[in-house]
């Protein structure tokens, strides 16, 4: 029954799926910045910005925020690299097919056939939060497509666990159908306290609401109520890539507990780690230069080395 009734809820984030491609493909999201572009997948109308020459690096979305507040970032990163900032899926205007169940490694397979067609072999991954498991279950099985790992406030499954706790102390986001009604009606509410809680420098608040608030009267989704449920499974283990790996931590961040900083080094202990202190939940859009900083140091201690393709 459960799991019949998870893939009831999920439809609620996925139903009505080709007329939500369609527009976003002809509506304001195709237009909203610079350089926006779209890949089908099987499972997936991915939304994404790209620019620059050079390495490519591929940015996770941590949503509520969309594209739209990663000008600075994707400016800040192109003058190095060929930076790739993507949303992920039923999130922001990356609109999911009607039989996509955001499974772990489902969702992960089929992230691996965008990376594969839009960024092509040996890019740095520089996932975000949860997103970080995509990263390294990725750079396990499909080490053709990872030369580098730089994850960004990112943790191991045990970490999740008690941020998803924390995050969700009643449990309602974690019950089909009632989690995801009580997401829809708390998603433009819960923005605020969230970027408060989250956000290391407090004059960038405003700007973040405006963005995600102008993002949903568009259509953007925050399908938090389905990952819950079905892609963050505490069940999972997570594999040590044998790509080299940054943990990039903002200590300003009260959405996480203190001990989950740099948690990944319980996956590999020879980990590089850098803390931020001043910033939060996402150092990388706070002071993009000084993250661009921290990963320049690292890719160059840490030349890409051809990975070999899966036997």
């Amino acid at each position: 029954m459960t799991g019949s009734l998870n893939r009831l809820a999920t439809r609620l984030d996925t139903a009505g799926a080709a007329d939500r491609m369609r527009r976003h493909r002809e509506g304001w999201p195709a237009s909203a910045s610079v350089g926006v572009s779209f890949f089908q997948s099987p499972k997936v109308q991915y939304r994404y910005r790209e620019a620059g020459k050079g390495e490519t690096i591929v940015f996770s979305v941590d949503p509520p925020m969309t594209l739209e507040v990663y000008d600075a970032l994707i400016t800040t990163f192109a003058q190095r690299f060929r930076v790739i900032a993507f949303e992920l899926p039923a999130m922001g205007f990356s609109a999911a097919a009607e039989d996509y169940r955001f499974g772990f490694h489902e969702t992960h397979d089929d992230l691996a056939i965008f990376l594969r067609a839009v960024a092509g072999p040996g890019a740095i991954l520089a996932f975000s939060c949860v997103a970080g498991h995509a990263a390294l279950d990725i750079a396990a099985r499909y080490p053709e497509l990872v030369s580098r790992l730089t994850l960004l406030q990112a943790g191991d499954v045990a970490a999740f666990k008690a941020w998803k706790d924390a995050r969700d102390p009643k449990g309602i986001l974690a019950k089909p159908v009632l989690g995801h009604i009580a997401m829809r009606r708390m998603a433009p509410r819960r923005m605020p306290a969230w970027y408060a809680l989250s956000v290391g420098r407090p004059e960038m608040i405003g700007e973040l609401c405006r963005c995600a608030e102008r993002s949903f009267r568009h259509g953007a989704q925050w399908s938090l109520a389905s990952a819950y449920q079905c892609y963050m499974d505490p069940d999972v283990e997570l594999p040590c890539p044998h790509q080299p790996l940054l943990s990039i931590w903002g200590a300003a961040d009260r959405s996480h507990p203190a001990g989950n900083a740099h948690s990944i080094r319980r996956l590999r202990l020879d980990a590089v780690c850098e803390t931020f202190d001043d910033l939060g939940h996402t150092p990388e859009l706070e002071d993009p230069v000084r993250v661009f900083s921290a990963i320049t140091r690292f890719c160059n201690a840490n030349p890409a080395i051809p990975t070999p393709a899966r036997g």
